[in-house]
């Protein structure tokens, strides 16, 4: 069999091209000549030649060996001959990179907002097939994370979303702590058709031990009349967290196979493992057969390397996830308890518990408060998790102070804000028709702040009210009177200005009962006023 088995190599190449994430925090330095270290060496320079420059090598190299392989599987005597052959795998390169930049745009954005650029033209050369979809799969990795954290963000643990694009399909899978995202672009063009399926996977929270997996496959095929030709790369890495929310580099453990086959029998089955837990290193032969040469075994052996640097690129991109701050609650909690509308000069105790949302448990690590305003806060560095934090907060009235807080550990980063403030509640007085005849009555709330009961109606009637923000919450109603009582709940949202404010309130059900009768119906929205006062007793 020709050398033609390495023709689907710069599917992995440029994924590594596609991105360009921040390095990773260091640990440990591998020998100069280890395998290690000859795989980072290569990374590093692929990401830094850049995806078109990547793009434009490589499919240079694919178009001579893409040939011999249809020739191998028989697709040059099913397209007619060699220049018809020639035509047909220029016209599909053509439409991979049409596709593949069409998908790139298209990705769920549910999820992803479009990010428009990206890599410029061949040349009019067209991308060829393999190389075509992993500029998708290049991007993959990025796009995947995003998806997770907008997802948890939103508050959906799991999800699944689907873009389809010009026939070629993008697929999203998330759930708590793992993302899934699988391209598959379809080209049919000058009697050959072409596939390739990209396939990102990854563990975007680490699990107590710190540990975390990254996955990617890529399966591409081309056919014309009976003849077909079959590439497979898959790759993993499982890696390790340090207290800091980094990659440990050099600890991880990866595994990379390549296989390539046609329908005359030819085929090639490579591995390449790297693992620092078990001293493995190198290269194997799982099998060769048909007319598959010693070259074609060390071009699959390099695309199984190739695709132990995808899975490393999957693997930044889930490092990016676990320290969005979603992997991880961070619990803050205060005594006193009222943050705002305090008095000045307050002192309070900060306590700061990260827990893990997977499964509960404290993260460990340290956390890190930075203030944002009066007045003090001690201590101002990194402080071992559980952490407790002193804190006085502004000095005079109706001022305002922030503490943004930070914890770092194998489990990953944790996020959270707290707020204070000396501003004085506003006082409203509120105005509404609520008792029988329906004239306006008005009543004052001192803090609206927080939950409030007021009373009208000669007393007959309560209305509480339970902010959930400050301009919305729900309501209870009650009266008791005129040998009968009723009661309703619903929910309220306000507009206007802090001065003068408009309440609707939207009843779920009203409810009376006189007479051994009860009667329910739905009334229609209502609203009130909320007018400012300056002065208020408690």
């Amino acid at each position: 069999m020709p050398a033609s088995f390495r023709t689907c190599l710069p599917l992995v190449m440029l994924v590594l091209a596609a991105c360009s994430p921040q390095p990773d925090k260091a640990v440990t330095t591998p020998a100069a000549d280890s395998p290690m270290a000859k795989a980072k060496a290569e990374f590093s320079r692929l990401q830094a030649q850049g995806p078109d420059a990547t793009a434009r090598e490589i499919t240079k190299l694919e178009y001579a060996l893409t040939r011999n392989l249809m020739k191998a599987g028989g697709l040059d005597a099913a397209l007619g001959g060699e220049a018809k052959a020639e035509a047909a795998l220029t016209a599909l390169y053509a439409d991979y990179e049409r596709k593949a930049r069409a998908l790139q745009s298209g990705l769920p954005q549910a999820f992803v907002p479009v990010n428009e650029g990206g890599g410029g033209s061949l040349g009019g050369e067209g991308w060829g097939g393999a190389a075509a979809s992993t500029v998708l799969g290049g991007a993959q990795a990025e796009t995947a994370a995003e998806a997770w954290e907008r997802g948890q963000d939103r508050g959906e643990t799991n999800g699944h979303a689907e873009s389809d694009a010009g026939g070629d399909n993008v697929s999203v899978v998330w759930t708590a702590d793992t993302v899934t995202l699988t391209t598959e672009v379809k080209a049919n063009v000058a009697g050959i058709k072409g596939k390739v399926r990209t396939t990102v996977k990854m563990k975007v929270c680490p699990d107590p031990q710190g540990k975390v997996k990254a996955e990617f496959e890529s399966v591409s095929s081309i056919a014309a009349g009976g003849g077909n030709a079959n590439t497979r790369i898959s790759a993993s890495v499982e890696a390790s967290v340090d207290d800091d929310a980094n990659l440990i580099e050099g600890n991880d453990d990866t595994e990379s196979t390549a296989q390539q086959s046609t329908d005359h029998g030819d085929f090639v089955d490579v591995s390449d493992r790297i693992s620092t837990s078990t001293g493995q290193m190198g290269p194997k032969v799982n099998g060769q057969g048909g007319s598959a040469s010693d070259q074609d075994v060390q071009a699959a052996q390099f695309m199984a390397r190739m695709g132990r640097f995808a899975a490393h690129q999957t693997m930044r991109a889930a490092q990016k996830a676990w320290q969005s701050g979603q992997c991880i609650d961070l619990q803050v909690r205060s005594d006193p308890a009222k943050r705002k509308g305090a008095k000045p000069n307050t002192a309070y105790t900060l306590y700061a518990e990260p827990r893990a949302k997977s499964d509960g448990a404290p993260a460990g690590g340290t956390v890190k408060a930075t203030l944002s305003g009066g007045s003090r806060l001690n201590p101002t560095g990194k402080v071992k998790a559980d952490a407790t934090f002193d804190y006085q907060n502004p000095t005079k009235k109706d001022e305002r102070a922030s503490i943004d807080f930070e914890s770092r550990s194998k489990r990953g980063v944790g996020k959270a804000t707290v707020e204070f403030d000396t501003k004085k509640r506003p006082s409203y007085r509120i105005d509404f028709a609520q008792c029988p005849g329906g004239g306006r009555e008005s009543m004052r709330a001192c803090d609206v702040s927080k939950p409030f009961t007021v009373t009208a109606c000669g007393g007959m009637a309560s209305i509480t009210h339970i902010p959930s923000s400050d301009r919305a919450g729900t309501w209870t109603f009650k009266f008791s009177g005129a040998g009968g009582f009723a009661d309703a709940t619903g929910s309220y949202t306000l507009s206007g200005t802090e001065e003068s404010l408009t309440q609707r309130v939207v009843s779920n059900k009203v409810c009376g009962h006189a007479a051994g009768r009860t009667v329910c119906a739905t009334p229609k929205p209502s609203t009130a006023t909320w007018t400012k006062i300056e002065d208020c007793d408690e």
